[in-house]
């Protein structure tokens, strides 16, 4: 069963970029399966609270296309500390459930107040997460971001990546690293586009300029005739 839930489309407007993200919720999705085919990046939250709640026993199942990978890295993380993580925990599975091996570099149950921002990649187009929660103080949960990719000869309407990955060339340069390798957005792209913003502005300020040229021209022509 796919299933897609209540989503949040955020645009991201800057001097160099423009950009979009949907948001999912773990929390809101809890034993379900979230497809990301034709979305190419989320940002998963495990709750769209300010922290979340106790006696969490949430499973999560994210599927990419069937060629493709994933990739992904920590915004944010905050899950109460305990000894070997045995109250309060997330599990990072690198397949389609709970038996599959640890994504590599988020071996065993995660907990505590920081994790690394390194990126981390599935082998296949599946990953899994597991969350439980059973002590009374409750943390912020975890904000990551998830992209699907590709290695090989990019199509058209794909960027190449610096690290050989393919993605979606919509994501370029949308401060969410799609690369995982932070080639999406090097000065010289950051600089075709602030040039581009330039000229636009610059044809702007003309057509103003002109407009208050005819609008005092006419105002003038009505004073003479008034005289």
């Amino acid at each position: 069963m796919k299933c897609f839930p209540s989503v949040s489309v955020i645009l991201l407007l800057s001097l160099d970029c423009v950009g979009a993200i949907v948001y999912f919720f773990m929390e809101d999705n809890c034993n379900g399966v979230v497809d990301i085919s034709y979305i190419d990046q989320i940002r998963l939250q495990l709750t769209r609270h300010n922290s979340y709640r106790a006696n969490m026993n949430c499973k999560l199942l994210i599927t990419a296309n069937t060629t493709d990978r994933l990739m992904l890295f920590f915004k944010d993380f905050g899950v109460e500390t305990s000894a070997s993580c045995n109250l309060d925990y997330l599990e990072v599975h690198d397949g389609n459930s709970i038996n599959s091996p640890f994504v590599p570099g988020l071996s065993n149950r995660q907990c505590g107040s920081y994790m690394s921002s390194s990126v981390r990649k599935t082998s296949g187009n599946y990953l899994f997460l597991y969350f439980q929660s059973s002590s009374i103080r409750q943390e912020r949960g975890f904000d990551m971001i998830i992209t699907q990719y590709y290695t090989g000869k990019c199509h058209e309407d794909e960027f190449s990546c610096s690290n050989g990955r393919c993605v979606s060339s919509g994501l370029v340069c949308n401060g969410y690293n799609p690369c995982g390798d932070y080639s999406d957005c090097t000065s010289e792209l950051a600089t075709g586009v602030i040039i581009g913003i330039a000229a636009g502005s610059f044809v702007f300020v003309i057509c103003v300029l002109y407009l208050i040229l005819i609008y005092r021209r006419r105002r003038r022509q009505n004073y003479e005739l008034i005289e």
